[in-house]
């Protein structure tokens, strides 16, 4: 079986020479001549063409609906690229072969970045398997020598070895020392907003070990002086939250004072991080107020599950750890005793590696390598600054009628009360009471300055309600005085008392809860009294 080509200007003819057929342009080239029939298996040609007639060997022809291609076999996954399809006998457009390098340059290119790609990840995955602390760290050399015609083998040894050829080797060998790194952080990265008078108001820490070893941490909430700057950069403290606590996460996320009753951080692995809340209360203060709390965690040893171990409070290069109160005040922590060691290969040692902690931790917490770490958030309080301002003003009177009139007998007199919220919380308003003078009766039908007969609202309306300072509660609101419920309760005699129960004058509606007023917001209530 032969292969033979034929050149004719720019394109190439199919040869038929005996049983064979072949294609190309008579020069030598890498890719071999493919064989496809649609129904049946690629046959290859094997080896790539010569460099003219009748170069080349390959598979006979064969009859059938047979198509025939050029391509490059991957030499990684044998795979081949088709550059373009043939039918029996047709002619053919010199093909590029410099698209088909291209191509294979692209795939290669690809394929080394993949490796380099999942080289990087092996990489990554073996960078994680650290020893811990207090593992031996072993290794030995191994020296292949030859003396004349003998092949010798030596291993090395801390003390050395004779060139005698025997693999008596020693591993040299160390004790990974441990490496105490941790860090308290804040996680919100802003000031809590509390109200007066709220319980067991939460800040959020984590407490990162970056050491080489399981530990332990003692924690305590420090309440900062008076003066001590907002983190955050409101007004400084100016007061102490109260019962203040500290407690780590056990079960879910967010404080749960049923869940979260550790008081101490247990066996924390190296690389991973616990979350810490301090929990207070929060006193009658005035709006605006601000407290600053700090956490800060103490080194402890690991080791035993569920067991609080003992501070570190010293390592062996000359740092101690101050003195301190953990555990809700439960555990007191002398400070530690400077002692620098020499580096012993065959002993676990500790470093202090702590970096300081923020700048507006306590000095001593705040310092490096003392195995402390400590930052600080801040409680800020929101409250209701409610007014209350009652006026009054003469209506009516029976002589003068609404010209400038006097306050006499049968006279009505007009009364407003005005409750503002100038704080920065809503204020839930709950009663209103008010009794009248006994010269005073009220006017049961609100009337208008025309005077008697003449009610503002329907008959027995006795009270006028309405919201202001931006507030979206329907209005006007108007109430009877008869015992019913609308909130509007008094006594018609003269010396009468008033009552408004808020919580059904303003009840739930839209973003308001019964009796909220919001901050900036008003109510208004205006009532008539007809002067005895």
């Amino acid at each position: 079986m032969r292969r033979q080509y034929e050149q004719s200007s720019s394109r190439q003819r199919l040869v038929n020479n005996g049983p064979l057929v072949v294609f190309g342009n008579g020069k030598k080239r890498d890719a071999p001549v493919i064989y496809h029939r649609r129904d049946g298996p690629i046959l290859d040609t094997g080896p790539p063409v010569g460099t003219g007639p009748p170069g080349g060997v390959g598979p006979p022809r064969i009859q059938g609906n047979w198509l025939e291609m050029i391509s490059r076999k991957n030499v990684i996954n044998g795979k081949a690229l088709v550059l373009k399809w043939f039918g029996t006998g047709e002619e053919r457009n010199n093909i590029n072969l410099n698209m088909r390098k291209t191509k294979m340059k692209n795939f290669k290119l690809k394929r080394l970045l993949s490796l380099a790609f999942i080289g990087g990840l092996s990489a990554l995955n073996a960078s994680t398997a650290l020893a811990a602390a207090g593992d031996p760290i072993l290794n030995r050399a191994t020296l292949n020598f030859n003396v004349g015609a003998s092949a010798f083998v030596l291993e090395s040894s801390p003390v050395g070895n004779s060139t005698t050829g025997a693999t008596n080797g020693a591993d040299t060998s160390f004790v990974e020392d441990r490496l105490i790194n941790f860090t308290v952080a804040e996680t919100s990265l802003a000031t809590q907003v509390v109200t007066a008078g709220a319980l067991a108001q939460v800040q959020t820490f984590t407490v990162t070990n970056n050491g080489n070893a399981p530990q332990d941490f003692l924690l305590t909430a420090l309440e900062r002086a008076n003066g001590t700057a907002d983190p955050f950069g409101g007004v400084v403290d100016n007061f102490a939250p109260t019962n203040v606590k500290v407690f780590v996460e056990t079960v879910n996320a967010g404080y749960v004072a049923a869940d979260d009753t550790n008081i101490f951080i247990d066996e924390l692995g190296a690389g991973l991080s616990a979350t810490v809340y301090i929990v207070a209360d929060i006193p009658a203060v005035a709006d605006g107020s601000l407290a600053v709390m700090t956490l800060v965690a103490q080194v402890a040893v690991g080791g035993a599950a569920a067991v609080q171990g003992a501070a570190i409070t010293n390592d062996d290069n000359g740092h101690i750890s101050p003195a301190g109160t953990y555990s809700n005040g439960a555990t007191s922590v002398v400070a530690g005793t400077a002692s620098t060691i020499a580096d012993d290969p065959a002993t676990m040692q500790t470093v202090f590696g702590d970096a300081a902690g923020d700048l507006n931790s306590t000095a001593a917490a705040g310092a490096a390598s003392n195995g402390q770490h400590a930052d600080s958030d801040s409680y800020t309080v929101q409250a209701a600054a409610l007014s209350l301002q009652k006026t009054a003003a003469i209506l009516w009177d029976p002589v003068n009628g609404n010209v400038t009139p006097k306050a006499i007998t049968g006279a009505y007199t007009t009364y407003t009360i005005v409750i503002t919220n100038t704080g920065t919380a809503s204020g839930d308003l709950t009663t209103l009471g008010d009794t009248l003078s006994a010269s005073l009766a009220l006017d049961p039908d609100f009337v208008t300055n025309a005077g008697p007969g003449n009610p503002t609202n329907a008959a027995g309306a006795s009270f006028d309600v309405a919201h202001g300072g931006g507030s979206t509660r329907a209005d006007p609101v108007s109430c009877t005085a008869g015992a019913d419920a609308d909130g509007c309760d008094a006594g018609l005699a003269a010396g009468g008392a008033i009552s408004i129960d808020f919580t059904v004058l303003m009840p739930v509606e839209g973003a308001y809860t019964a009796g909220e007023l919001k901050p900036g917001e008003t109510v208004t209530i205006v009532f008539n009294t007809i002067i005895q």
